[in-house]
C-alpha cells in the first residue's frame, strides 16, 4: 500500500485548485473607495516593514562586523608619529660668495622636494585657504567629520558621487601609511586612525604636519617646496591668490597644476576664495583684490586667465605661431633651426647616455664624498646612506670657491682649449681623450674641480677628478723620491748624482728583454731605467735639481736605491693617503716613476702636493666643511688638523728643486707663469703613455690637470692634445684673475748658500763657476776641494754600475 501523501502545487498570485468546477466564470467582487485604500495602505506598510527589517538586518551585520574590526583593530599596534613622518624632507647644498654671504646650491630630494617649516611661520590666510577648501570644520571635528562622512556616502550609494569625504587628518593619516587600497576595510582604518591621531596630536601639529607633506605635483611636496616651485618664493610670502592656487592645486594636481591647464587652475582658484569668504576667513575687499590679481609664476604659463600674457613662454619654449594646435605645445616636434637655435659649435663628450644635468662637476662630488662618509660614520651601505642624506633634512655646506669653478668650468667646457683635435665620429666615447682638474688651498679645502672635457654629461655622472684612477708618472718623484731623500740627508739641492741605468734581472722585463736594452748574457740583465727616448743615460754626474728639470728617471731610481722602497711605500700609503698594491707596488717602477698598478685619483695627488706650498702639512681633501641635521646638530664635519708628514725646511727645498721646471728655457713647464703670481711645478707622463699630468703650485693654490683616456689605451706624443702647462695656464689665470702678486714664502731654517757647479759641494773662492743652492741647517754640504782640473768625479763618482733587484 502507497502511504506517500499526494501534495498540491500551488503557483503564487493563483487561486488554490477547488475539488469543484462551476461552469460559469466567477465574478469579483466590487471593493468600495475605502477598501481600495486600505488595501494599498496594507501593501506599503508591509513593503516598508520588510524594507525595515531588512535594514536592520543589515545594521546588525555591520555592527557585527565592526565591532569585530575594531576589536582586531584594537589589538593591533598603530601608533603614527608625526616626528618620525617628517623624516622625509628635502636637504640643501650651500656654498659662499666672495663676499661670504651664503647661497643655496641644490636642494636634493630622490623622490619628492620637501622643506620643512613650521607653522608659526605661516600667515594665516594660507592655513585658511586650505582649512576652507578641504575641511571647513577641521577645528570642530575629532579626526572624521561624520556628518560629511554621511552625506558622500549616502551620495555614493543613491548618485553615483564620488567626491572625498577625508578630513585634513584622514588625508595625513593615509599620506603617512600609505595606505590608499579603496576598500571598506581601508576606510575604517583609517578613520579609527585619524581619531587615534587627533587624541595624540593637537590641531596646530595635524595641520603643520599636513602642510609640511601634502602634495602638489611632481615631485614637489610641502608648502614649502610647492611656493618655491610655482612662485619661486617662500611660504611666508604667499598672497591670499596664491595661497588659494596652491590650495586648489593639492585635490588633483595633474587637472589644477598651472602649467599643465591655467583656465581649470583659476578656476579652482576662484572656488577656494569663494569658500574663504564665504565661511569669513577674507574680507569683501580682500576677496575681490585676490580674485583680480595678476599671480605671476616661476615658470612660464600659457594663456591670460590671470590677466596678462606671459612673455616669457614663447622665449622658454620656442617661437609659437597663433596657428599652432596645443598638441605640439613644448615644441618636441620642431628642429632647433625652425626655432632659430645654432646648435652647438662641437658635441658634448658622452659618458654611458645623455642625462639631466642640474648641477655642476663640483656639487657631483661634494654629494658624492657625503654620502661615503655618511655611509662610513652610521656604518651602512652606500644605497642606504645616499637615501638617508637625500631624505633626511640636512645641510651641506661646501668649501666651493663659486667664481672660481664658474670659471674653470668655463675654460673646460670647450675641448679647443684641451686638444688641438679630436674625432667626433669616435663611436666608442671611451677611447676619446679626456681630462680633468682640481684645485685646492693648503688646508685641504677642495676650492674647484672639473671632471671632463666638454659639455657635462649629466648629474652624477662619471667624474675624472674624484673617481678616475690613472698613472701619475714623474710626478711622483718630489713626494717619494726627492723630498725624502732630503729628509734622510741623503741628497741636497745641489748633489751630484750618476746619470747612469742601472741593471735588473732580463726576467723582469719580459718581452722587452731582447730589445737592445744593455742585454748582458754573462748575469742574465738588462739595463735600467731608461730616460726618455730609451736613453740610458749620460754617464755625468748631475745635481738633483737638474734632474728634476729633466725629470731624469735614472736618477730618481738611484735617490729610490737609497730611500729604501719600504720607507717611500710606507711613507705614501700611511702619510700621504695613497692606496697602493703591496706587492705589485712594492718596486722601483711604482715608487720612483709613479707606474702603480691601478694609479690614483687626482683629488689625491693634489693633496700629497700641498705639503710642498704649506710647510709639509698634510690634509685630507675635503669638499664640504660641515653637513648639519635638521636639528642643527653637526653630523660630519671637515678634519682642520693636519698632520706633519715632512719637516717644513724639507718641503721648502723641494719646492725650490720644483721652480727650476718652470724656470727650464727650453722645458714645457715655462708656458705654466702666470703674471705676478709664482709658479712651481713637475710633469708627468705615464710608462706606458696612457696618462699625462701637470702639477703647478701658486702661494695660495694647488691645480693639478690630467689627461687620459676612459679605457687606459696609450695616448701618443702629439695625438691631438695641447700642452698640458698651456692648459694649465689658461685655467689657473681664470681660477686667479683679479688676484694681487704673490709669492712663496721662504722657510727661515733654509740656508741659502753658493754650490760649485763642478762638485755641488759648498763654494769657494777657488770654484770658478757657482749656483745658489738651498740647504737643511742638519746638511750642509762640506766646502768644495776640487782641484778643478775636470778629473773630481774620476776620482770620486761611482765605478760599479747599481744593481736593482
Amino acid at each position: 500500500m502507497n502511504n506517500d501523501k499526494k501534495v498540491k502545487y500551488v503557483k503564487v498570485g493563483e487561486e488554490p485548485v477547488t475539488s469543484k468546477r462551476t461552469s460559469r466564470r466567477s465574478v469579483p467582487e466590487k471593493l468600495t473607495v475605502g477598501q481600495v485604500v486600505l488595501k494599498s495602505l496594507g501593501v506599503i506598510g508591509t513593503t516598508l516593514a520588510s524594507i525595515a527589517l531588512i535594514i536592520v538586518i543589515a545594521m546588525c551585520i555591520v555592527v557585527t562586523g565592526l565591532a569585530l574590526y575594531i576589536t582586531q583593530f584594537a589589538e593591533s599596534d598603530f601608533d603614527i608619529s608625526l616626528e618620525d613622518a617628517e623624516l622625509n624632507t628635502s636637504s640643501f647644498i650651500y656654498a659662499y660668495d666672495a663676499d661670504g654671504n651664503e647661497v643655496m646650491i641644490k636642494q636634493l630630494s630622490s623622490d619628492q622636494n620637501r622643506v620643512p617649516i613650521e607653522i608659526e611661520d605661516l600667515p594665516k590666510h594660507v592655513i585658511y585657504a586650505f582649512i576652507s577648501i578641504e575641511d571647513a570644520r577641521f577645528f570642530d571635528h575629532d579626526g572624521v567629520d561624520w556628518k560629511r562622512t554621511v552625506a558622500v556616502t549616502a551620495k555614493m550609494f543613491f548618485s553615483g558621487g564620488t567626491e572625498g569625504g577625508s578630513t585634513i587628518t584622514q588625508q595625513l593619516v593615509r599620506d603617512i601609511t600609505d595606505d590608499k587600497d579603496v576598500t571598506i576595510g581601508r576606510k575604517l582604518r583609517e578613520i579609527f586612525r585619524a581619531l587615534e591621531l587627533e587624541k595624540k596630536y593637537t590641531k596646530s601639529d595635524i595641520l603643520e604636519s599636513y602642510l609640511n607633506r601634502i602634495g602638489f605635483g611632481g615631485t614637489s611636496y610641502g608648502i614649502a617646496s610647492a611656493a618655491h616651485h610655482y612662485f619661486d618664493k617662500s611660504p611666508s610670502d604667499l598672497t591670499i591668490a596664491e595661497a588659494a592656487i596652491l590650495a586648489g592645486v593639492v585635490r588633483s594636481p595633474s587637472a589644477w597644476n598651472p602649467y599643465v591647464n591655467l583656465k581649470d587652475c583659476k578656476g579652482r582658484q576662484k572656488e577656494v576664495l569663494k569658500q574663504m569668504y564665504e565661511q569669513g576667513y577674507i574680507s569683501t575687499q580682500e576677496y575681490e583684490d585676490a580674485l583680480v590679481e595678476q599671480v605671476h609664476f616661476r615658470l612660464p604659463v600659457l594663456g591670460d586667465y590671470f590677466g596678462y600674457v606671459d612673455e616669457r613662454y614663447n622665449e622658454y619654449y620656442g617661437i609659437q605661431d597663433e596657428n599652432d594646435s596645443d598638441e605640439d605645445l613644448y615644441y618636441e616636434n620642431v628642429t632647433w633651426e625652425e626655432l632659430g637655435v645654432e646648435e652647438s659649435e662641437y658635441e658634448p663628450y658622452k659618458w654611458n647616455g645623455s642625462y639631466e644635468v642640474s648641477q655642476n662637476w663640483y656639487v657631483d662630488a661634494a654629494i658624492d664624498q657625503i654620502i661615503r662618509d655618511m655611509a662610513k660614520l652610521r656604518g651602512i651601505t652606500y644605497d642606504a646612506a645616499r637615501t638617508l642624506f637625500y631624505k633626511g633634512g640636512f645641510k651641506a655646506y661646501l668649501n666651493m670657491d663659486i667664481e672660481m669653478q664658474n670659471a674653470i668650468e668655463e675654460v673646460m667646457r670647450d675641448p679647443y682649449n684641451c686638444l688641438l683635435s679630436y674625432n667626433l665620429s669616435e663611436t666608442d666615447p671611451k677611447n676619446l681623450i679626456q681630462g680633468s682638474f682640481v684645485i685646492m688651498n693648503y688646508s685641504g679645502s677642495v676650492l674647484a674641480l672639473v671632471g671632463g672635457i666638454g659639455e657635462k654629461e649629466g648629474d652624477g655622472c662619471f667624474n675624472r677628478a674624484t673617481q678616475d684612477t690613472q698613472m701619475i708618472g714623474s710626478t711622483i718623484k718630489p713626494l717619494s723620491v726627492y723630498s725624502l731623500g732630503i729628509e734622510k740627508n741623503l741628497i741636497t739641492y745641489s748633489s751630484k748624482i750618476w746619470d747612469m741605468a742601472g741593471k735588473i734581472p732580463a726576467e723582469a722585463m719580459g718581452n722587452d728583454a731582447d730589445l737592445g736594452y744593455g742585454y748582458d748574457p754573462e748575469d742574465d740583465t738588462v739595463r735600467w731605467p731608461y730616460n726618455f727616448e730609451k736613453d740610458l743615460g749620460t754617464n755625468q754626474y748631475l745635481p738633483a735639481w737638474y734632474a728634476v728639470q729633466k725629470s731624469k728617471n735614472t736618477i730618481a731610481v738611484n735617490i729610490m736605491s737609497k730611500v729604501g722602497l719600504q720607507t717611500a711605500f710606507t711613507y705614501l700609503t700611511e702619510k700621504l693617503h695613497f692606496t697602493l698594491d703591496p706587492v705589485n707596488d712594492m718596486a722601483y717602477s711604482p715608487l720612483a716613476l709613479g707606474a702603480f698598478t691601478d694609479g690614483i685619483t687626482l683629488t689625491t695627488l693634489a693633496a700629497a702636493y700641498a705639503i710642498m706650498g704649506n710647510g709639509g702639512l698634510y690634509y685630507e681633501p675635503y669638499l664640504y666643511s660641515k653637513v648639519v641635521d635638521s636639528d642643527g646638530r653637526t653630523v660630519l664635519s671637515q678634519n682642520l688638523m693636519g698632520e706633519s708628514v715632512i719637516s717644513a725646511d724639507t718641503a721648502w727645498i723641494t719646492n725650490r728643486l720644483m721652480k727650476t721646471v718652470v724656470l727650464d728655457p727650453s722645458g714645457t713647464g715655462r708656458y705654466a707663469e702666470l703674471d705676478g703670481i709664482e709658479v712651481v711645478a713637475k710633469t708627468g707622463t705615464a710608462n706606458d703613455t696612457s696618462a699625462y699630468a701637470f702639477v703647478g703650485l701658486t702661494p695660495s693654490y694647488v691645480g693639478c690637470y690630467r689627461i687620459s683616456r676612459d679605457n687606459h689605451k696609450d695616448i701618443p706624443q702629439g695625438g691631438g692634445w695641447n700642452t698640458l702647462a698651456k692648459v694649465w695656464n689658461k685655467v689657473m689665470s681664470a681660477a686667479t684673475e683679479g688676484e694681487s702678486a704673490q709669492s712663496f714664502t721662504p722657510n727661515p731654517d733654509v740656508i741659502v748658500l753658493n754650490y760649485c757647479t763642478e762638485t755641488g759641494l759648498i763654494a769657494t773662492q777657488a770654484c770658478p763657476n757657482t749656483e745658489v743652492g738651498y740647504y737643511r741647517k742638519s746638511n750642509i754640504p762640506t766646502a768644495c776641494d776640487s782641484k778643478h782640473n775636470g778629473k773630481y768625479w774620476e776620482e770620486h763618482g761611482e765605478t760599479e754600475i747599481p744593481f736593482y733587484g
